[in-house]
């Protein structure tokens, strides 16, 4: 399990170095944000799609990356995937990551893999059914529409009265974005620090109806995989802010990190 790449293909090759990976007999899982802000991010993309047992979960980038690739939002200031935009590749880029889904549940190893976090107010179940929404507009006839909707923070709470794209933002937000909710599931999504907001808790310190199973996380570089819990797993060290790249071996839970060569932005 691997934590969020963000474009830094020398650490990827250092860290799998390290664990002395074998492509042929071992799997290597990442828990999104594969792309932007770090330097190599086709490099990456080519890496991965090429792997013969690989699992991948989307992350905030990775959409926004898919979101500007097909004109559906114009790129961030901050963004560094001019290689991906310009590779002749664009298409098999855009229908690959297309059809990677939000969320991917191991029921052998009683894990789940999601790039940000599940909130509590659903169980594993719900939430598969509820990121299996968010495949069908990635992989749907309307998938620009879809992404050109998926931005902004409201609604900021579910009901299950909730339709179309403000439902759909809301649930990529939660899979995605999620930092700090309250127990009945309402976001704040402007603190990314390690210190909760008033009225606010980060989202693995609520109780489970699931407690058994272990949650495989990557988006909040300010946690520096520290949640001090056994079932809530923090996998981004922030490679790119010039720290760590991390894996955790699923068979006996050992952590193995690099260091970043640098800082990237």
């Amino acid at each position: 399990m691997i934590g969020d790449v963000q474009g830094c293909f020398d650490e990827l090759t250092d860290l799998l170095n390290k664990v002395k990976f074998k492509p042929q007999q071992d799997s290597a899982w990442f828990l999104g944000d594969l792309i932007n802000r770090g330097p190599k991010n086709l490099e990456v993309i080519n890496f991965i799609r090429q792997l013969p047992n690989t699992q991948v979960v989307l992350g905030n980038h990775d959409l926004h990356f898919l979101a500007v690739a097909v004109g559906s939002q114009t790129a961030s200031p901050g963004d560094t995937f001019d290689d991906l935009l310009s590779s002749a590749d664009l298409a098999g880029i855009i229908d690959w990551l297309r059809h990677q889904p939000l969320l991917y549940v191991d029921p052998a190893n009683r894990c789940v893999l999601v790039h940000a976090g599940l909130p509590p107010i659903w169980d594993v179940q719900t939430c598969l059914d509820r990121a299996q929404e968010i495949q069908a507009a990635l992989t749907g006839p309307d998938f620009v529409d879809f992404l050109a909707q998926m931005y902004g923070n409201e609604p900021h709470v579910w009901s299950d009265a909730l339709t179309g794209p403000p439902r759909l933002r809301l649930i990529t937000n939660y899979f995605t974005r999620l930092r700090y909710c309250t127990a009945a599931g309402e976001l704040e999504l402007q603190h990314k620090t390690e210190q909760a907001p008033a009225g606010f808790a980060p989202w693995f310190s609520f109780p489970r109806s699931d407690p058994s199973i272990k949650i495989l996380f990557g988006h909040w570089a300010a946690l520096n995989g520290e949640t001090g819990l056994d079932s809530a797993v923090a996998l981004d060290t922030g490679c790119v802010w010039g720290r760590s790249l991390t894996a955790l071996r699923l068979d006996d839970g050992k952590i193995t990190a690099v260091p970043a060569r640098r800082k990237h932005p």
